[in-house]
């Protein structure tokens, strides 16, 4: 299975993207925290050629709400990069990362935004969505169904795992911990 994750300039689907982060769980595999974030893939997208040349969208209420986000994750995904990918080549490296696993066939995210995001993206730049829209699940309704939760989040059941060291709107560490908590999710 992937997890995949986006932070973005608006919440709709033709928002900027800037970054994304995806990982890869094997079946019957029970990886740690830190085995996820290793074998995740984090890109950095130009978010200025989104704007310019695509005329992506960017919402007041999402800036200020970046604005309100510890500076040391803001820079993570906003601040402007001399290696920021170009839209068609983070795109491709989200799908070469995919290609790699060949057979797998769903995909968990947080909600629906990043799925519509990414395949409004794929579809502006005439590529193939990065998988089916088929193959998309929701972290939020499987973690609240299989623990008893009512907010998408639960405990998790893993010896070690500390949730302080999750860096909160990196994407490849809400992967991690979307991982860790379908894999590990304790019921109330």
């Amino acid at each position: 299975m992937f997890i995949l994750d986006i932070e973005t300039l608006s919440a709709d689907s033709h928002a900027v993207v800037l970054s994304a982060g995806i990982i890869h769980i094997e079946d019957n595999t029970r990886p740690s925290y830190d085995e996820m974030i290793a074998n995740g893939l984090f890109v950095k997208f130009n978010s200025k050629d989104q704007i310019d040349r695509l005329h992506r969208t960017v919402s007041k209420d999402t800036v200020d709400w970046w604005i309100k986000q510890h500076k040391s994750i803001r820079d993570i995904s906003m601040k402007p990069l001399p290696d920021d990918l170009s839209p068609e080549d983070g795109m491709a490296m989200l799908m070469k990362f995919i290609s790699k696993y060949p057979g797998t066939n769903i995909i968990w995210t947080r909600g629906s935004l990043d799925q519509m995001v990414m395949d409004d993206l794929a579809n502006q730049l005439d590529f193939n969505s990065i998988m089916p829209y088929n193959s998309y699940r929701d972290v939020r309704t499987a973690i609240d169904i299989f623990t008893g939760s009512t907010n998408g989040y639960c405990e998790v059941a893993y010896p070690g795992f500390d949730r302080a060291c999750v860096r909160k709107h990196h994407p490849v560490h809400d992967c991690a911990l979307d991982g860790m908590q379908l894999l590990y999710g304790k019921a109330v």
